[in-house]
């Protein structure tokens, strides 16, 4: 049976079917969605505290019917209904019946309810008949795994051409390393089969395809002594490197692309400055810069090397290619191969391919071809090889269309251009690397990183059995310092370490390949969802014109393109915000957009607006003209492996931690204070206690910011004025470091933001650190002002990135802001951070071990009542069960580290080191007293009070048109009762008849301000669902009231932190099971239920808050009849019309 406590439920899952039969001919075109969501969800609620991770529909209703052991004819039935209702052409309405049948008996067989008779004789008595076959593309296959055992392999092939699982011949000596691999219920694509009678004979298999591996990633593993799958989990844990080496692979890089953007008067110069600028952090702390030789010699060599290169390459007398069609850091994603990568050149007519390296090739210097009889290094052949793959399988070239070349940019020619020959041998091996690293990680997601622990070590790696000087000295060292400080745990270190990492790689794997479908929030959504879904969840642009392509200046390539977008759908709205990485490609205009079949350039986007984009691409296009011409274009969100990689090398930060850092942190030593410290002045009577039992704390203190308590503006402002030395200032999202360096500036506290400019407002772009090298880019300089100044600005995810910074600054304070929203590993990294042994010398620090923290003291700051961090994977699947971990009280991987010390000191019965700001200047008493009772009875919160908490009228001083203005007159806190018109919208996610209320109320509201109304801080509108805020935009515009247009209509999650006069929240619901989601983010405390989502909505509003809701479905969930009920007591619930 399915989780009882979902709201999801046969009946209302059977009166959506119901509803897909009544709208099949008077709204055809919804019905595709219809059947989708429908199934989508029926599959949810069954599987809402499952253990298992499924990379898409098809595997889970695949595990559904084999658990409920529904027909074989049935199971047919439902998945050809799963594949029409997943495809952009709409169902015929004579095919309606026959798939509602389908989806019936699944969700009569799942969730063990007979066919309602409402249902019977409105769907189709039997299933459809069998139409003729289509053809079957034996070049790719998508199957499950049905059965693997010692005898056979059974697949069930996603196509309705076979109905029946067919055997999977998997007896060649290079494919029989898959056997130990495969699992029941994996996913497989099985590329150029032959049929061989009720078995299929693949050339290739790819396991879980849509968890696409880099491949770069890839390439690193193959080394001189093996390439061990265990080798990819090792390079993720080191700290990222910083050497000469690595700064001339910056440079080279950059002198390609300028070199490619600027043909007859390149100058190395700039390129050097360039990258200086993106890296003057590395270059400041680059332990072996100009040591064995001077950087400038070595990148004029490079850069000259390059020149020379790239000329024969375009010549019309040597090698010939098109420089007009040359493109720069082009990326691609292939489901087909799982794998993903970003190439350094080729050309837009896939003549050629072309991979860069800067480093030494010892086959090159010696003259000495290499066991494949050339000259390139075995890792660039496995990434070069891999990227003609990509080409192939996305594009279907043969196998002589595209010319491979590896630059090698420290040599000249004809050296420093090797010619490279596909080679399948090799091209195999890569690929039987890759499955056997996304075995590995699915293993480590599912079995724990216990599983793997114990085998990571030099001697694992060393496959090859290397004994020679060179891998003694060098290569084994590097190893054994990932590997070693993992051995060396406490056991209840080791447990903490374990438990987290499996999370880490659990959160990952649905990252990659989903949980919930209808999301969106997983990789694989870029070619499993739905065109129609990816719509309807704003998830994507389309048949985007391109109407201007400018340089951001004069040496880059062309790139910064404005977009003109066209009218999309009614209630199309896009999910996207100015910062967001981007996929950007072009398609036929009669064709499906499709990354797998596009070249994709990644950029950011930098502004959005009603009928326009502009994206920054991050590497410019040497020539426009691939812009140009008949094309659409598209853009999705780009993936990325950036936040799960950062959160595994935090905790292996964590393993390599000063010995009382880990204690602390692990609850094995009690924090320590000062009780002598005392403030240098007064700086508030409301703060002062707080900020002085701040300052004797020695080692961390939880400062927890209720709504409208002035966390930032004036606790913060403080606690930076009273610490002496160096402060790091941190915060989860960019917001919320431009309100901290907002405040810095009003303070005139002087600061420097680590950063990049499109994710920071532009009033704070001056204080980023690569303006210093615009003001006067001289290394001495760059590095005293980094140690004359006092206080650093980022968000953690910054930070952890930019770690390099703790080899200059040793910290007397971090302070980190809203870190109730950030999980435990995307901070415990940066907590456990060591100062290098040089670095502490040179402050004065003495170390008596092998490492000293770089941050002496900390400060969390957040609210663990208000929205926590978004997280993929459900309570069953968090839920830590280590006795020695409960005992310290991880109980939940998904609570912040911020809530587990409070809970943490709370039960040691200590009360020094928490401190609560308990006079929140926000709401009117009126409207605060529903959540202080409910949400933050601990707290006993207070008002300041200011001027708006006194007064006993709203300003609203109109006469009344009509009673729905006296009704807003006399309330500060109103509920107005919705009608269920479900035939109205399409969507479960828009409520028509909410929006209309909405609107009207708004105008009411905007005629009480009149000429005081301001859009950004008046009303706001909260709901949801993106869809409804769509729906109340279209309403607004009937109004025809301008300014209404500007105002901000969002989601509770983009609320967060903000504040209005007045605040309307549309519930929007109508039917039970949506209450799932909209109670997703509770816990108990006290006997109480703490609605987090429920208490940001209600603690936006400063003067009144008026809500909208369909009471017969609240009224299932008992805080939301509270709520009504508590309206009704100290405000007004308007019923009937409004």
């Amino acid at each position: 049976m399915p989780n009882p406590r979902t709201y999801i439920t046969a009946d209302e899952l059977f009166r959506r079917i119901g509803h897909t039969l009544s709208t099949a001919t008077t709204n055809p075109e919804s019905i595709n969605k219809q059947l989708h969501d429908t199934l989508s969800l029926a599959c949810d609620g069954a599987l809402q505290d499952s253990l298992q991770a499924f990379g898409n529909l098809f595997s889970k209703v695949d595990f559904l019917c084999k658990r409920h052991r529904i027909a074989l004819r049935d199971v047919v039935a439902i998945q050809q209904m799963r594949r029409e209702s997943n495809k952009a052409l709409p169902i015929p309405a004579a095919d309606v019946p026959y798939h509602c049948r389908a989806l019936a008996i699944f969700v009569s067989a799942v969730y063990n309810k007979h066919i309602p008779s409402m249902l019977v004789g409105r769907i189709a008595p039997t299933n459809k008949p069998p139409k003729e076959l289509r053809h079957v593309d034996f070049r790719y296959l998508r199957c499950i795994v049905d059965q693997c055992d010692g005898n056979q392999i059974m697949v069930k092939i996603d196509h309705e051409s076979y109905e029946e699982p067919m055997a999977l011949n998997l007896e060649t000596e290079e494919q029989a390393y898959l056997k130990p691999l495969l699992r029941i219920g994996m996913q497989l694509n099985l590329l150029d089969c032959t049929k061989q009678g009720h078995a299929l004979l693949p050339r290739l298999v790819v396991i879980e395809p849509d968890f696409l591996l880099d491949i770069s990633a890839i390439a690193r593993c193959f080394t001189d002594y093996g390439h061990h799958p265990l080798a990819y989990t090792v390079n993720r844990m080191g700290a990222n490197a910083n050497s000469q080496a690595i700064l001339v692979g910056s440079f080279a890089g950059a002198a390609l692309d300028d070199i490619i953007n600027n043909n007859t008067d390149y100058d190395w110069r700039q390129t050097f400055t360039n990258t200086f600028k993106e890296r003057t952090m590395d270059f400041c702390t680059c332990p072996d810069l100009n040591v064995r030789e001077p950087f400038r010699e070595v990148a004029v060599n490079q850069a000259n090397n390059i020149e020379e290169i790239v000329d024969r390459l375009f010549d019309n007398e040597q090698e010939g290619f098109d420089r007009s069609k040359a493109l720069l850091e082009p990326s691609f994603v292939c489901e087909e191969l799982g794998l993903q990568g970003r190439v350094d050149l080729m050309t837009s007519d896939f003549r050629l391919l072309v991979e860069q390296k800067s480093g030494a090739n010892y086959n090159i210097q010696r003259n000495q071809p290499n066991e494949y009889g050339s000259f390139q290094k075995e890792d660039h052949y496995v990434q070069l090889l891999l990227y003609y793959g990509v080409l192939r399988h996305n594009f279907r070239l043969s196998n002589h269309q595209v010319d491979i070349r590896l630059l090698y940019s420290k040599y000249p020619l004809p050296g420093g251009l090797v010619v490279v020959a596909y080679l399948q041998r090799l091209f195999h091996e890569a690929i039987r690397l890759r499955n056997e690293i996304v075995a590995q990680e699915f293993g480590i997601a599912q079995q724990g990183f216990d599983s793997v622990i114990d085998k990571l070590s030099p001697d694992t790696l060393n496959q090859n059995q290397l004994c020679s000087t060179f891998y003694h000295r060098y290569l084994e060292p590097q190893i054994a310092a990932v590997t070693t400080p993992l051995h060396k745990l406490e056991t209840l270190e080791r447990a903490y370490v374990c438990r987290m990492l499996t999370f880490v790689y659990n959160e990952q794997l649905l990252a990659k390949v989903g949980a919930q479908q209808t999301q969106g929030h997983s990789g694989a959504d870029l070619w499993n969802m739905p065109l129609a879904e990816k719509r309807e969840t704003g998830n994507i642009f389309t048949a985007l014109k391109l109407q201007k392509a400018e340089k951001s200046n004069s040496y880059n390539g062309v790139d910064t393109l404005t977009f003109d977008v066209p009218e999309q759908a009614d209630d199309f709205l896009p999910n996207f915000r100015r910062g967001d990485m981007v996929y950007l490609y072009a398609y036929e205009p009669d064709a499906e957009p499709d990354v797998r079949q596009s070249i994709l350039f990644k950029g950011v986007l930098v502004d959005i607006a009603v009928g326009q984009i502009v994206v920054h691409l991050n590497d410019g296009l040497q020539n426009e003209n691939y812009l140009q011409g008949d094309k659409h274009f598209a853009i999705e969100h780009a993936t990325s492996d950036v936040g799960s990689t950062s959160a595994v090398k935090a905790l292996h930060s964590f393993a390599t931690a000063n010995a009382q850092r880990k204690a602390l942190l692990l609850g094995q030593r009690a924090p320590q204070y000062d009780a002598a410290a005392e403030l240098s002045r007064s700086y508030h009577p409301s703060y002062d206690e707080v900020l002085l039992r701040i300052k004797q704390a020695r080692d961390y203190f939880l400062l927890v910011g209720p709504p409208g308590t002035g966390k930032t503006s004036m606790a913060l402002r403080f606690i930076v004025e009273e610490q002496a030395g160096n402060i790091l200032l941190m915060s989860y999202t960019n917001r919320a470091v431009d309100e901290i360096c907002d405040m810095l500036l009003s303070a005139e506290i002087p600061f420097l933001r680590i950063g990049n400019e499109y994710s920071c407002d532009e009033r704070f772009r001056p204080f980023l650190l690569d303006r210093l090298v615009d003001s006067d880019p001289k290394l001495s300089l760059i590095k005293l002002r980094i140690a004359a100044c006092r206080v650093f600005v980022g968000t953690t995810s910054t930070m952890q990135s930019r770690s390099n910074i703790f080899a200059l600054k040793h910290f007397d304070l971090a302070v980190i802001d809203e870190a109730s929203q950030i999980l435990e590993p995307n901070i415990v990294g940066l907590l456990s951070a060591n100062l290098p042994h040089d670095t502490a010398f040179s402050h004065g620090l003495r170390p008596q071990s092998d490492s000293l923290p770089a941050i002496d003291k900390f400060v969390l700051i957040g609210d663990h009542k208000q929205l926590p961090a978004v997280v993929q994977q459900n309570a069953a699947q968090a839920t830590v069960n280590n006795p020695q971990l409960n005992a310290i009280g991880i109980t939940d991987c998904r609570q912040s580290l911020f809530e587990r010390l409070i809970h943490w000191e709370r039960s040691q019965g200590r009360t020094r080191f928490i401190g609560t700001l308990n006079r929140q200047g926000r709401m009117h008493p009126h409207i605060a007293r529903f959540p202080n009772e409910m949400f933050y009875a601990h707290e006993r919160l207070d008002v300041v009070p200011c001027p708006h908490q006194e007064e006993q009228q709203l300003g609203y001083n109109l006469p009344s048109q009509d009673v729905l203005d006296d009704r807003l007159k006399a309330h500060r806190l109103l509920f107005f009762a919705a009608e269920n018109n479900e035939n109205e919208s399409p969507s479960d996610k828009a409520n028509p008849a909410e929006a209309r209320i909405v609107a009207r109320i708004l105008g009411r509201i905007h005629r009480f301000y009149g000429k005081h109304f301001d859009a950004n801080r008046t009303v706001g509108v909260i709901v949801p669902y993106r869809n409804q805020i769509a729906m109340i935009r279209r309403e607004l515009q009937k109004l025809g009231i301008a300014e209404l247009n500007n105002i901000t209509i969002d989601t509770v999650e983009r609320y967060q932190g903000s504040q209005r006069d007045v605040i309307v929240y549309s519930f929007t619901i109508t039917h039970r099971y949506q209450l799932d989601f909209l109670t997703a983010n509770c816990f108990e405390e006290d006997g109480r239920i703490i609605d987090r989502k429920l208490n940001v909505a209600l603690t936006r509003a400063r003067k009144q808050m008026i809500i909208t809701g369909h009471i017969p479905t609240l009224s299932h969930n008992r805080t939301f009849k509270a709520l009504i009920q508590h309206v009704r007591e100290n405000g007004l619930v308007v019923e009937g019309c409004v």
